[in-house]
Formats: structure tokens, sequence, C-alpha cells
């Protein structure tokens, strides 16, 4: 049998509409063999989540997704963390508060708009919310909600994006910062989605040698948008480098509704991976 995962996950614990336990156990309907919950910039859903595979018997790693200061925004995706790990938790907490204050400027700049949007429209999406784990995206449903917008596509567009009349800019480390934050936890860093930063083969190469130089481990090369040519460029790149290679879905449930859990472009992410970086981490 045919051993998937997906490595590329969020939950309710940041932007997605899924409850940490929910993710493994929609992992093992799938039929998934290992899952890896990597929140945005928190990992207060880990405990939840690692409990809920074990009772599932799929394998679950801990993971964060770490936004960092690039000319595009970087995600830095960490594998296999510590997740009890004090000092990434000091430094995820930053990035959480900072988040509630991002949110008031946001909601003030769209109630600037004439849209009335309360914190009770974003904190009502979920069980749990607050204004430290919701960001842009519930600020867009419930803009969709209220009948503001169409959909939202449209409301991140027309408001929420960069460079539109709402978008207000996160607090992030460097990339180098970010790296070192998952390396001191214990993990692995990998590059999550570079197709978002850039499409040219010497550009990519450039950036994925210099992020090496500061501790990157590997990149996805396997997404749910890239072509076919993209993620040959990510294979080739990796192995001149001797970068591993890493891949997933990025489903966000609800929130990305076109994205469905362990499903990337062309198929699958292979097991073989997970087996790759087990060897890289000297657990094989």
């Amino acid at each position: 049998m045919i051993k998937k995962i997906d490595l590329h996950t969020h939950s309710t614990a940041s932007d997605g509409t899924f409850a940490p336990s929910e993710v493994a156990h929609k992992a093992h309907k799938t039929g998934l063999s290992a899952v890896a919950l990597t929140d945005h910039d928190t990992i207060n859903g880990l405990a939840e989540f690692k409990c809920a595979c074990g009772e599932y018997g799929i394998e679950g790693i801990s993971g964060v997704e770490i936004s960092a200061k690039y000319e595009k925004e970087m995600h830095i995706v960490g594998l296999f963390i510590d997740e009890n790990d004090t000092e990434l938790a000091e430094k995820l907490d930053e990035l959480k508060n900072a988040r509630e204050v991002r949110n008031k400027k946001v909601l003030e700049l769209v109630n600037g708009q004439g849209m009335e949007i309360s914190v009770d429209d974003i904190l009502s999406q979920k069980d749990g919310a607050t204004l430290l784990n919701t960001g842009r995206a519930h600020i867009a449903h419930a803009m969709v909600k209220k009948g503001y917008v169409a959909s939202v596509d449209e409301a991140f567009k027309k408001y929420l994006s960069k460079g539109m009349s709402c978008y207000v800019p996160r607090k992030t480390y460097s990339p180098k910062e970010s790296i070192e934050m998952i390396k001191n936890a214990g993990g692995l860093a990998i590059l999550a989605h570079p197709v978002y930063i850039t499409e040219d083969y010497d550009k990519l190469y450039s950036l994925l040698k210099q992020l090496k130089e500061y501790g990157l481990d590997g990149t996805e090369c396997l997404y749910n948008c890239y072509s076919e040519e993209f993620s040959k460029m990510c294979f080739d790149i990796c192995d001149k480098l001797g970068l591993v290679k890493s891949g997933g879905s990025d489903f966000h449930g609800g929130n990305k509704p076109d994205v469905e859990l362990g499903k990337v472009s062309g198929g699958y992410v292979p097991y073989e991976f997970l087996l790759n970086m087990k060897e890289q981490r000297g657990l094989m």
C-alpha cells in the first residue's frame, strides 16, 4: 500500500476551521500515514493534535509556520519541533500579541470604509476565538456574512491584501531569525510554498543557497498549486544544494475550500520525504 503524508496543515489554533483533533481525525479518514500540524506563528494546538493522532493510530508531527520578513512575505515551516521549548514559545507569543494589535487596526480601517464589523463578528466564528488567534480570513468571512462583499476572495482583493486600503503589515522576524528559532527548538526548517516568492530558477536557487547558510534544511517541492515544471525545478535545486524535499496541501478547512487534506498538484506527498527527514535528523 502506498503511504501518503501531508506536512503542511492548519487548525483553529490559527486560521483553519478544523480543531487540531479534527485535523488528525480527517487525516485518519483520508488514509494518511502521517500528518504535520503547522499553524501560523503558534504551537498552541499541538498537544491536542498529538493526542488525537495517537488515538487514531497515525504519525503526528509537531510543526509551526513562521512568517518572515522578506521582499515578499516568506513563510518558514518548522517540523519535528519541541513544542515544550520555552524560547520558541516566548518568541511566538510576541507574534501572537502583535496579531491582536494588527486585528484591531484592520477592523478600524474596515469600519472606516463604511463596513460595520465588530470584534464579536470575528470572535463568533469559532469556539475559543480571541483576537490573538484570528486574522484577516475571519474578518473577510464577517464581511461576506454582512453582505459587504460576495466572497472571501473579493474581500482580500478589494480591501485586505497588501497595497489595499485595509491592509496592515504584520510583525515578523527575519528569515535568519525564523530559521534559528526552529533549529534551536530541535526542528527542521523548510521554506514553504516558494512559488509565491519566485518561479525563476536562478532566483530560487540563489535564495535557497542563502537560506541554507542560515540553517535551512529544505523546501516544499510539492504543493496544492504547483505546475509540473515548478515541482521539477524544486526537486533539481534540492538535489544540487543537498536540501531535503517536503510537501503539503496547506489545508485550512473552510477558509480554503478548494484545498483538500493530503492532496497536492500531481497527486500526493510520498512517505519517502518523511524517511529522508528522519535520516537527516539521525532518527533512522
